[in-house]
């Protein structure tokens, strides 16, 4: 346990000190394993962590095991016990190109009498995504860590939103189930077309050797890693547009588009309706006019298209797919190549225009994709001798522009001849492929060779987005293997001649798919591990080396034999490992091809690891002799290699191609041993040389690099000795996104670690640009006291110019064996879809005070009931006629169940819509989500319970807004300036604040024709109403302070308001003259001494009696006084 404290505790330490840093290569002895509650098997060993996202809730249930030990319950257990009981749980990381967020496992030590062995988490799908819509979405990767920060027991995998991923809502529905292992005998090859945003999900398309078993593709979601492949017949969905007169009918190629499926068939080409929609019947399919083609020449046709996610879609993106034709344009065609853009209705010519001189010349066209970043198409041309690649602009229309945007890039000599053009996945490198390789990296504007074949041919390649790597196959089957951005590659090894694709799955794992009849889907599929071919593949060649020291650090090898001689040093040794058996290893700087001495095939310079051990004396017993050279013929290099002392100490026939090393001279390669004290040698460098000069024992040797002893070296992939370091917590493939006015900083460190001597002279990185006129870039770099390179890159938008490129930061000399070669952003010059304006409340609210039902005594009992007002049912706003005459379409906490409120007159009447209850019939199935409910868009009113409440008059309430972009918040302020309006047309408020300025005053007149309406400077604005009941406020920033159209809204009850007019007035007024009335009433019987009460006593009804005793009372009291 105090082992397990001291490894967190030097963990968390070295994370913090290092960021995010890549090719640190730990050896870890354990695992996590994990599945998806709902595809649960803990017991299959699966090559990769596969998880699927359903429409409710993501449940994961992990266990940790060792990889040496059998993966047993009990080990399980103990593993839980052991890092549950010290306080850790497993972590998981969801993110892509523009997510991230991480979920914690609770530590669980299980119930008495429960014996768990998993650690599990529920993750309610709103806290990964709110969308349920059908559309492309990028496929999460996962990241498990025991206790995240640490790094221990990482563990990659992926995470599929299976309800959002198009094509895999029609997978019962794309056509009639068929049994694939009755025709695998008549398949001739094997198409896998991967979903440009989840490399898991592809589809296997059988081309047969004949012409009429129709069209069967397989559809696969966890990138054919179980096997249940479903295999379908479509040849009923496109006959049915040939009233089924298909004859003839094969599948000659397919790809999977964003939104659609593209099969290129015999009779044609055949493009899907949107995937996004899916429906009960079978798919269905529109066949594009192209008229004056035959079966043959859809059968030689081939399909292009530059793969690309198409995720948070900008408007300026779009995707293209081109048809090209292996022919001569009749007269009777209106193009061999044609493309479009979905949804591939209007097809234009990709041939591009010739000018007068070349209307002569025949020019076919190999290859045409479409560059998204320059919104270029570049054609691969094939006329004459000759092969060319044309980069043309897209006009407004989509046409070619007639102009080339470069000068065409011509290929030297006549020996390329190229069968595809392909771009890298998620960036601009484009690859053209045949019997060679070139590569572009400025958008086709000039290529470099990488690749040489000799007597094979390149047919087919595939990239990963997250790995950066390339995989090549070759009709001899050989595969070759490269990464994104960089010139080196390497051979991995040759399959078995048959039908097979390689295929690279969404986590970057290589997979070998071929047919076997004998498996469950009639699919044999298995993972080539690149690393440990790379490690193992020996890349050299049965050939004599020479060696000869440089300085002490570096040393040249020379490749002995007559001109012409293959194999010999090319491209692919170039950055590999030279390795001697009896010991010693170097990597290789550099390959000189060409400008060697006479009688040397080519050379290298190798920067020297481990000194390699010279030739004992018991191998080589000449060494310890006195050795001369003497000349033979100046018009030769041949010399004479003289021992003085005959003897023991000798030259032997074994010394043949073997080489004598004389320090600060040339060295000596031995061609023929004449005799025990002569032999014959080629030297190495004719201009350093000393002859006639005896050499003693000590002061010369032999190195053994030749073969006729057997051959002691070989080559290989080298370790990585490049750690990079990226400080700004993104993914390896992120998108950043740009406003008007934004910069954004990207910094990075590589460390060279285990190299021949101390690296301070080179660029360790360099930085490629798909389209460099979109942004502002600068970049710095510089090497550090640690002896690490530091590179530096500032990013600032440029006015108004929308668009997206790709920044690739690229290690030339990064080895095939890093998990990081290159890094490739993607920046857009765009509003990101994450970036939004917020209205801050001037109370502290938490979603559940929204949330809580009115009618519970938590709330109607505390503070929260004094800051919100529920809304009345079907509640709507006053208008201007009247607080009982609403006229606006706004529903408020809307149940079509109940009575509409204040529906009393016409106008009223014949407002008022629905919105999310449109056409429901209660308030249960407008199906009003808790983000709906606590949203204040208008579009939302209807599920819409409370509201901000305000006591009447509301004075000066300030308003403050945010800005929130990828989850940094700033205040909204000047020159975001704003509008306000009442979304329900009410008025009764007014808005105050430091809008007269003189900038503003500029932009209002500037503005005032097109806006229509009073701008304000967001700093210091307040508003006033005097009006009463819900008041609906959107605010909105002017159009060209940002790429986003920035708005919010909030809502403000203002409650305890007076009578509406006229009635408070009235009311004044009536007491008044009541109270008047009284008082001059009052007046005027104090000015009569008039006696009210007598007054009221003489009204008051009398009996006869009473009258009669009053009256003689009367009279006697009138007669006592007189």
């Amino acid at each position: 346990m105090e082992l397990l404290w001291l490894y967190i505790l030097l963990g968390a330490v070295l994370k913090l000190s290092s960021g995010i840093a890549y090719n640190k290569r730990g050896v870890s002895t354990s695992s996590f394993a994990c599945y998806t509650d709902i595809f649960a098997n803990d017991t299959a060993k699966f090559k990769a962590i596969k998880l699927y996202l359903p429409r409710t809730s993501l449940k994961v249930i992990c266990h940790l095991y060792n990889i040496n030990e059998e993966d047993t319950k009990e080990n399980r257990r103990k593993n839980l016990l052991l890092y549950s009981s010290a306080g850790l749980a497993p972590s998981i990381q969801i993110f892509n190109s523009t997510y991230s967020k991480v979920f914690f496992f609770e530590p669980t030590l299980g119930e008495e009498d429960e014996e768990v062995d998993s650690w599990s988490i529920n993750i309610p799908r709103k806290k990964i995504t709110y969308n349920t819509d059908i559309a492309p979405i990028e496929e999460w990767f996962v990241k498990f860590n025991m206790h995240h920060g640490l790094g221990m027991f990482t563990t990659e995998g992926t995470l599929l939103d299976i309800m959002r991923e198009p094509i895999l809502q029609w997978v019962f529905r794309l056509g009639t189930y068929v049994v694939i292992e009755k025709t695998i005998s008549d398949i001739k090859k094997l198409k896998v077309a991967k979903s440009p945003c989840a490399s898991d999900v592809a589809i296997a398309g059988a081309i047969y050797n004949k012409k009429d078993n129709g069209i069967v593709i397989g559809v696969t979601y966890d990138g054919f890693m179980s096997r249940d492949v479903i295999w379908q017949n479509l040849t009923n969905n496109v006959c049915v547009l040939m009233d089924y007169d298909c004859s003839g009918l094969a599948l000659v190629d397919i790809i999977l588009t964003n939104t659609r499926l593209i099969m290129l068939t015999t009779l044609g080409l055949f493009v899907s309706e949107d995937l996004r929609y899916p429906s009960k019947h079978k798919l269905k399919f529109n066949k594009p006019a192209l008229c004056g083609f035959e079966m043959d020449d859809y059968y030689t046709a081939k399909i292009w298209y530059n793969l690309q996610c198409l995720a948070n879609r900008e408007n300026y993106e779009a995707d293209y797919v081109s048809l090209s034709f292996n022919k001569d344009k009749t007269l009777s065609q209106e193009s061999t190549c044609f493309y479009s853009n979905d949804s591939f209705i209007k097809w234009h010519s990709c041939l591009p225009h010739k000018s007068q001189a070349e209307k002569h010349i025949s020019r076919r066209v190999v290859s045409f994709l479409v560059d998204y970043e320059q919104n270029t198409g570049i054609a691969l041309l094939s006329q004459k001798d000759e092969t060319l690649v044309s980069v043309h602009k897209l006009t407004d229309d989509g046409a070619l522009d007639k102009k080339t945007k470069f000068p065409p890039f011509i290929f030297p000599g006549n020996s390329l001849k190229p069968t595809g053009l392909f771009f890298h996945q998620g960036s601009h490198f484009v690859y053209v492929y045949g019997n060679q390789i070139w590569g572009s990296f400025d958008g086709g504007n000039t290529f470099i060779p990488l690749i040489i074949l000799i007597n094979e041919t390149i047919v087919n390649a595939d990239s990963c987005v997250y790995t950066q790597g390339i995989v090549y196959v070759s009709d001899k089957a050989n595969i070759y293997y490269t990464k994104a951005g960089v010139t080196a590659y390497t051979f991995l090894t040759t399959m078995p001649l048959g039908v097979f694709s390689m295929y690279f799955d969404h986590l970057g794992i290589l997979n070998h798919i071929s047919f076997n009849s004998t498996s469950i889907d009639g699919l044999s599929v298995s993972v080539v591990d690149r690393n440990t071919l790379m490690e193992e593949t020996d890349l050299g060649f049965d050939g004599p080396l020479s060696p000869h020291y440089v300085t002490e650090e570096q040393m040249l090898f020379f490749h002995y034999g007559p001109p012409d001689t293959m194999p010999t040093f090319t491209n692919l040794q170039n950055g590999k490992r030279i390795d001697y058996l009896p010991g010693g290893s170097g990597v290789i700087n550099t390959i000189f091809p060409r400008m060697n001495p006479k009688g040397i095939v080519s050379s290298i310079l190798v920067d020297v690891l481990e000194h390699f051990p010279i030739e004992s004396v018991t191998d080589s017993p000449c060494t310890a002799n006195t050795l001369t050279i003497l000349p033979t013929n100046s018009t030769t290099t041949v010399y004479q290699l003289v021992l003085s002392t005959a003897g023991t100490n000798v030259f032997k026939a074994s010394d043949v191609e073997k080489t004598v090393v004389i320090p600060g001279t040339s060295s000596f390669f031995i061609t023929e041993v004449l005799d025990d004290l002569n032999a014959l040698g080629i030297t190495t460098l004719p201009e350093k040389m000393l002859l006639n000069y005896s050499f003693p024992p000590d002061e010369w040797f032999m190195y053994d690099f030749g073969t006729t002893n057997g051959r002691k070296w070989k080559i290989v992939v080298d370790t990585c000795r490049h750690i990079v370091q990226q400080f700004d917590d993104l993914p390896l493939h992120a998108i950043k996104y740009l406003d008007l006015g934004q910069q954004l900083r990207f910094s990075f460190r590589v460390t060279p670690v285990n190299t021949a001597f101390i690296v301070f002279h080179q660029y360790m990185m360099r930085v490629l640009i798909g389209r460099p006129n979109l942004l502002d870039m600068t970049a710095a770099d510089y090497w550090d006291d640690n002896h690490s390179y530091v590179f530096n890159i500032i990013v600032r938008s440029k006015f108004f110019e929308q668009g997206k490129t790709t920044v690739a930061v690229v290690m030339p000399y990064a080895s095939l064996l890093c998990d990081v070669v290159c890094i490739i952003l993607t920046l857009k010059s765009s509003c990101s879809y994450l970036k939004a304006t917020h209205y801050v409340l001037p109370y502290k609210l938490s979603p559940s005070d929204w949330l809580s039902p009115e009618n519970t005594f938590g709330y109607n009992n505390s503070e929260i009931n004094k800051y919100l007002k529920v809304l009345p049912v079907n509640y709507r706003p006053p208008s201007v006629m009247g607080i009982a005459v609403p006229l606006t379409d706004n529903f408020y906490n809307a149940d079509p169940s109940k009575p509409r409120m204040r529906d009393y007159f016409e106008g009223s009447k014949k407002s008022g819509k629905y919105k999310q209850c449109a056409n429901k019939s209660s308030r249960a199935k407008c199906k009003c989500a808790d983000y709906m409910k606590l949203s204040f868009s208008v579009a939302f009113s209807d599920c819409k319970e409370k509201a901000l409440r305000m006591k009447f008059p509301v004075v000066k309430l300030p308003l403050y807004f945010v800005v929130e972009d990828e989850g940094h918040f700033v205040n909204l302020t000047s020159p975001y300036f704003v509008t306000i309006k009442e979304v329900n047309n009410r008025t009764n408020w007014i808005v105050s604040g430091t809008n007269e300025t003189f900038s503003l005053i500029k932009l209002r007149l500037y503005l005032e024709k097109k806006v229509k309406t009073k701008l304000y400077n967001p700093d210091g604005l307040t508003i006033s109403i005097s009006g009463s009941e819900l008041f609906h406020f959107r605010v909105s920033t002017i159009p060209g302070v940002s790429f986003c159209n920035l708005f919010d809204e909030f809502q403000i009850y203002v409650d305890d308001s007076p009578l509406a007019f006229p009635g408070q007035y009235l009311i004044s007024t009536v007491v008044a003259v009541s109270i008047g009335g009284i008082l001059f009433t009052a007046f005027l019987l104090h000015i009569y001494e008039i006696q009210i009460v007598n007054f009221f006593k003489r009204k008051k009804p009398r009996n006869k009696v009473e009258s009669k005793t009053s009256v003689a009372t009367e009279a006697s009291y009138e007669s006592n006084e007189s």
